[in-house]
């Protein structure tokens, strides 16, 4: 049995319901309520010391970080096979994944705190911000946290963020220019694994890092919202509270693209 741990809209939730969905898997589960802090919960931590989602348990076994999980469940259930045969090619396509692991997903956690969590942590009282932020286990990661709420994206960790986000997008439309797909021909975990941080740049209102400016990611992002996973494993699980999240922020184009072209 399948049993996996996530959120809503956890980037790292949406790269493995996006891989169950491709391989038509079947999965029990718990939503974590990440605002509220369900992933500190000891009971939790008991399964994931990190204090993050997602956790996968496949017949009692315990599977964590979500791209070990992705290409955990490519291995153990390998049709249909999502890495390329070739094995330069399987090596690009886990480049695409620790490109994420190294860089964009902290940055993604950075633009989001400064965007869309920031308005909320900020409706809590001093009290209850501090509580949640004490519960984050490693350093470096509450301070960043703490600082996009406090600073928005003037906060000094953003830019290196912004740069991120421009660096990987631009490093998509070079590849998708050359491929329909990051690791070549064929839809890969590569693709999987970029899927909920473009989607995530789109409702941050970012879109703009593509639209009218690289046609390659532009077509192949088309391609990725008419796969039959993008409406199962990412919009079908959103809801209302975070529809309005996303809704609520404040349009952050022109600050962002201002610090890109000053970085």
């Amino acid at each position: 049995m399948l049993y996996l741990y996530h959120g809503t809209t956890s980037v790292c939730s949406v790269k493995v319901r996006v891989v169950l969905d491709d391989k038509g898997l079947n999965f029990d589960g718990e939503l974590l309520d990440l605002r509220r802090g369900d992933q500190h919960k000891p009971d939790y931590v008991k399964l994931n010391p990190n204090h993050v989602v997602p956790t996968l348990v496949h017949d009692g076994k315990i599977i964590l970080e979500s791209t070990l999980i992705m290409e955990y469940l490519d291995e153990t259930f390998p049709t249909p096979p999502l890495m390329p045969r070739d094995p330069y090619q399987r090596a690009i396509a886990r480049l695409w994944m620790k490109k994420i692991d190294d860089y964009l997903h902290p940055d993604c956690s950075t633009l989001t705190y400064a965007i869309v969590f920031r308005p909320v942590f900020l409706a809590l009282d001093q009290e209850e911000r501090e509580r949640r932020l004490a519960a984050v286990p490693d350093p470096a990661k509450r301070e960043r946290q703490r600082l996009s709420i406090e600073m928005g994206l003037q906060a000094p960790h953003v830019a290196a963020a912004a740069r991120g986000h421009e660096k990987y997008i631009g490093e998509m439309e070079a590849a998708l220019s050359r491929s329909p797909y990051l690791a070549g021909d064929d839809y890969s975990l590569a693709d999987a694994a970029a899927t909920p941080y473009v989607f995530r740049a789109e409702k941050l209102g970012l879109e703009k890092l593509w639209q009218d400016r690289r046609p390659h990611v532009t077509d192949w992002y088309a391609r990725i919202k008419a796969r039959p996973s993008f409406a199962s494993a990412v919009i079908n699980w959103l809801t209302e509270v975070d529809l309005k999240r996303y809704a609520a922020k404040d349009e952050p184009w022109p600050t962002f693209s201002a610090i890109v072209a000053r970085t």
